[in-house]
């Protein structure tokens, strides 16, 4: 018998009254309160209120005494469950950190996972951790508990520096008076006993060596492997990977949610006040998922495929017939020493690998887009100067004849990743060959090296990537006609910079449109710092709508349908107010509109004994499964078991669709399976996304546009014309 169930546990109470003193709000005295909370009672903020909760009647101040209904309260409710099972650990002596999430991590040598590869005395450990969550499902309050693994570093930078390991530049933890490590900043400076530190606020401090941790991440990590086991280090980073991958599989992290649940319904757990409460197993929830529908495509001569490949082999894709850039010319920038592999390579890209499943034709064949016309320019040097010189040569020789590039294939190394981005050729060569309006694409050295049964799947999605840089429409992605226009608008952001002290954050907006029937990408793109947003958000919509509307033809009275979607947080008053604003300009029209954050990041998994017994993807839920977790939020598997590649691919992450309370239009199921069908929108990649094209679309944007304003002489203006109808920063 199939049995869907979420790591989520209701929440029942042994008594639903509890009685309280209640304080008015100030800011000084809620400060005072937790400062010096103690052990016999608990406060809670609410609004303007302080409500203190004791376990033996004594109160630390005077206030009004009342009694709440924890089933009508419950997100008092809900605090007080988490400050129960905090008092639970510390008195069998465990420390549960966190506020909104408990992580409780388990130090036992048994559940240390590192050591039994690399070996013991080792500075490094990667350990079990359990998350603990609550959150209202369906309308009763659950526990949610996660599983997964939490890196730590035992050692001091005493220890690396005896052992020889180079930690300039490395970020590093400082402890503090509570016990916890908290990032101090980045060693500039290393003498003998001492490390010069600079933190994020740009001050400088002295450190003793036996006073500072590194940061425990992979980086650090693979990198101290690479000095400690050099002869085994690729075998061992190898290992290390695929025994994560296993521990935050479906299975073993089902079986380690359910020994914890378990754990906790075995022992006496009470709230502040001494009221008890239990944790009930999950509720089985086959019976209310939903499955969404798969999207239909749109190609070549209308015709329609649920699969891409599938449509594109059979029907060509949708521009087929319209494509201006047939025969096109291109510029490869390529080594001098790797130009004999990358010409194999070129060719392999343009026609295809004989014995490839998807990619036996190639760009030109796959895409018809006739036969291209390469000229191969070698870089002398593999600094930027060598990069400037040969791209300025091959620009200026098509110029001379009138002409410019089709397309440009540029040759990077994974290591530029490392450099800064006023000296990084892969930036360089973007800003130079879209400053001439030509689209460029790079490829890696390691991509080129890669044998033919795994570069089919690489080509294939390269060459889908180049053919939409170019101007062509691949596929469009059909909806059903209602009687409402739509804009749906994509909210992302990147962090930019290199340094994470100074990096700053630069949100992207990306607008996908509908007109007759069929979803298609707008031109109409732009990525601002986070305090020009609203008005960057203000002038995109405005000129969205005034566009639009006159190519589609909206007629007075029509209803007009905005849907924002955002990954970043919650839509606030500010960017609410800014729409309303647009909206009022447009009051010939019925406008209404849908705000939604669309969240990765909440520890909700749902476990499907159907596949228990896979290879691949055990207890993983298929593809568009969909469960409501109240009338605004759904649960939605946007990535399932068949899109796992292999065994250690760990279980698929859903995405929680919040509806924010302003919205206008509030359809959940019209808007979750929306967010489904765009999650199969992106022309980077034949496979579905484990994020819709909205918001992906919105990251590339604000990451490319990011990094080029860093450059000199570089304006987002370039983009205007026909450049900027194409997907550029695919």
């Amino acid at each position: 018998m199939k049995i869907i169930t979420l790591n989520a546990f209701p929440l029942k109470l042994s008594k639903s009254i509890v009685n309280a003193r209640v304080i008015p709000y100030t800011q000084d005295q809620y400060i005072d309160l937790k400062k010096n909370k103690g052990i016999n009672y608990t406060i809670w903020r609410d609004l303007q209120r302080i409500i203190v909760l004791s376990s033996d009647g004594i109160y630390p101040r005077e206030g009004k005494l009342e009694s709440f209904d924890l089933l009508k309260n419950k997100g008092l409710f809900c605090f007080l469950v988490k400050d129960g099972i905090r008092r639970y650990f510390l008195s069998i002596d465990r420390h549960l950190s966190g506020s909104h999430s408990m992580e409780l991590l388990c130090t036992r040598k048994q559940d240390e996972f590192l050591h039994p590869i690399v070996g013991e005395g080792y500075p490094f450990q990667i350990v079990a951790k359990y998350t603990l969550y609550t959150r209202i499902i369906d309308g009763d309050p659950c526990l949610l508990i996660d599983y997964s693994t939490r890196r730590l570093v035992t050692e001091t930078c005493h220890y690396f520096l005896n052992k020889g390991f180079n930690i300039l530049n490395r970020y590093v933890k400082t402890e503090q008076t509570n016990g916890k490590r908290k990032i101090s900043g980045r060693i500039s400076e290393i003498h003998d006993d001492t490390l010069n530190v600079i933190g994020f606020d740009g001050i400088r401090q002295t450190i003793a060596t036996d006073n500072v941790y590194l940061e425990p991440n992979i980086s650090n990590i693979n990198d101290y492997i690479h000095h400690s086991h050099r002869k085994s280090k690729n075998t061992i980073v190898q290992k290390i990977r695929e025994k994560i991958s296993m521990l935050n599989g479906g299975e073993n992290k089902k079986q380690k949610i359910d020994d914890l649940k378990k754990y906790l319904q075995s022992v006496d757990l009470k709230l502040v006040n001494g009221t008890t409460f239990e944790l009930v197993n999950a509720l089985e929830i086959q019976d209310t998922c939903k499955i969404l529908e798969k999207p239909i495509f749109v190609f070549n001569n209308n015709g329609e495929a649920t699969w891409v490949e599938t449509g594109l082999v059979r029907d060509g894709p949708y521009t087929k017939r319209t494509f201006d850039r047939n025969d096109p010319s291109v510029c490869v920038i390529c080594y001098k020493h790797d130009k004999g592999v990358v010409e194999q390579f070129i060719r392999k890209l343009l026609k295809g690998i004989p014995r490839s499943k998807y990619f036996q034709s190639g760009l030109e064949g796959k895409f018809d887009i006739g036969t291209s016309r390469v000229e191969v320019f070698s870089v002398d040097s593999e600094d930027i100067s060598g990069y400037e010189s040969i791209i300025r040569k091959a620009i200026g020789q098509k110029m001379e004849y009138g002409e410019k590039w089709d397309l440009a294939l540029v040759q990077v190394k994974q290591s530029f990743k490392n450099l800064p981005v006023t000296q990084n050729p892969y930036y360089r060569s973007k800003q130079l060959f879209l400053m001439h309006k030509i689209p460029v694409q790079n490829f890696t050295t390691e991509l080129v090296h890669n044998n033919d049964s795994s570069l089919g799947f690489s080509l294939n999605n390269m060459a889908l990537a180049c053919y939409a840089k170019m101007g062509g429409i691949p596929w469009l992605l059909k909806c059903s006609p209602t009687l409402s226009h739509e804009l749906v608008i994509g909210v992302g952001s990147a962090n930019i910079g290199e340094d994470r002290g100074v990096r700053e954050r630069v949100m992207g907006i990306t607008t996908i449109f509908s007109g007759d029937g069929s979803y298609i990408v707008s031109n109409t793109t732009r990525a601002v710092k986070v305090e020009a947003y609203c008005t960057a958000l203000s002038e995109l919509l405005e000129n969205a709508i005034d566009k639009i509307s006159k190519k589609m033809n909206w007629q007075r009275g029509d209803t007009i349908r905005l849907v924002f979607h955002a990954s970043v947080k919650k839509f606030n008053n500010d960017e609410i107010q800014a729409v309303k604003t647009v909206i009022n300009k447009f009051s010939i029209y019925q406008i209404e509109y849908a705000f939604l954050k669309i969240s990765d990041h909440h520890g909700l998994h749902m476990f499907d004994t159907s596949t228990m017994n896979f290879s691949k993807g055990k207890y993983a839920p298929e593809r568009g499964k969909m469960f409501n977790l109240s009338h605004y939020e759904s649960l939605i598997y946007l990535i399932g078991n068949n899109q796992l590649k292999t065994n250690i691919d760990g279980h698929p992450r859903g995405v929680i669709l919040s509806i924010h309370k302003d919205s206008s239009f509030q359809d959940l199921k019209y808007l979750s399976s929306q967010l489904f069908n765009f999650s199969s929108h992106s022309w980077r990649s034949y496979f579905p996304n484990s994020m819709p094209v909205t918001i992906s679309y919105a990251d590339l944007i604000a990451r490319s546009l990011g990094w080029l304003n860093k450059l000199p002489n570089w304006n987002d203006d370039i983009l205007i014309g026909k450049i900027g109808q194409t997907q550029w920063f695919l």
